[in-house]
């Protein structure tokens, strides 16, 4: 399936339409003919001689307060007023970098009579565009609907795009943020003996503990890249604990997974050349690539780390027949190779 990115990652620039602002030093009957002009023009921004914003007229409330008037002849006695004399204050102004997601939250904050007010934004601090309220709703909508297609149908987990999104956000920002990457080992030779029915019962539990593990602790995502394999991006005081929840949490439905193979510790199945050897129980490999020790400076780069840590994480794990914490330790080109691994037998 193909996801449009772009959808998935839309500021306010990406959607702000560049209405005409008015000068505030432009008589009031200059407005007027705006809005008779276009009908559909539902908010002017106000701006000085900079380009800051320094208010807003509001369609219906202009036309009703200022144009007619209470007595019905208000553009008589206003329209020789300069606008800078009736305009309102600016409601809601935010960046053009912001996302639709945080400006949907500012949306949610407001209150009458400005609620739908068309959102003013600016790059800058100066005046950009603007942003009506179904444009907004709709832009988001839309990456919902991409979302749910990305999704992975077993665990219901956002996909591949989102997690990119994410990632790329938390780098553009500059945020520390650690990523934990899991999988499961020996997991093939798992469903050639249990079954694929049994396989997808343990994707879809080990989900579950995921989202319970990371659940403690906010600002956290969990994403399913796809088969036994799971990511988690969350700070980097919370990626240790939560991979011990994680671990923890999985060992507890072994006996559910194995049955009675689970009281002799290990099992028959083939292997990927199909000869017939001893497995241990499933256990989970846990990779941890920090952004405090390395200067990642986008998706790919994280990915290219991350696949050499997982590989070594990997060996270590199958080594020891067990899971294992693996945090990499490295810094860019400065210090030697260095691996954080915790590794506790499985108790039977």
């Amino acid at each position: 399936m193909i996801v449009d990115v772009f959808l998935l990652d839309r500021r306010l620039k990406d959607i702000a339409v560049r209405v005409q602002p008015i000068y505030h030093q432009v008589f009031v009957r200059e407005a007027f003919l705006l809005f008779m002009q276009d009908e559909k023009l539902n908010l002017i921004p106000v701006i000085n001689q900079d380009k800051f914003v320094v208010g807003q007229l509001q369609r219906r409330r202009f036309l009703e307060h200022i144009v007619l008037g209470k007595y019905g002849y208000g553009i008589h006695l206003n329209g020789n007023k300069k606008v800078l004399e009736i305009m309102e204050p600016p409601g809601l102004i935010l960046d053009a970098f912001n996302t639709i997601e945080e400006a949907g939250i500012k949306l949610q904050q407001r209150k009458p009579p400005d609620t739908y007010d068309d959102i003013i934004v600016v790059d800058n601090n100066r005046y950009f565009g603007v942003v009506s309220v179904s444009l907004l709703v709709e832009a988001l909508a839309q990456k919902s609907l991409m979302l749910a297609k990305d999704a992975n149908p077993l665990t219901g987990l956002p996909g591949n795009w989102a997690i990119k999104s994410v990632i790329e956000e938390k780098i553009e920002k500059g945020e520390a943020f650690e990523v934990i990457y899991i999988d499961i080992n020996y997991f093939k030779p798992f469903n050639d003996r249990y079954g694929f029915a049994k396989g997808d019962e343990v994707i879809i539990v080990l989900g579950k503990v995921i989202k319970e593990a990371v659940s403690l602790w906010k600002n956290s995502f969990v994403g399913h890249i796809g088969g036994d394999d799971f990511i988690v991006v969350t700070s980097p005081e919370a990626s240790l604990a939560i991979a011990e929840r994680i671990k923890k949490g999985f060992e507890a439905f072994l006996p559910e997974f194995h049955g009675k193979d689970y009281l002799v510790g290990r099992y028959q199945s083939k292997d990927r050349e199909g000869k017939e050897r001893t497995f241990p129980l499933l256990s989970l490999t846990l990779s941890i690539v920090s952004s405090l020790n390395r200067n990642i400076t986008s998706y790919a780069h994280l990915a290219s780390i991350a696949s050499e840590v997982k590989a070594k994480a990997k060996a270590l794990s199958k080594e020891a027949g067990t899971s294992v914490i693996f945090k990499d330790r490295r810094k860019d080109k400065s210090e030697e190779e260095e691996f954080y691994a915790r590794n506790k037998a499985v108790t039977h």
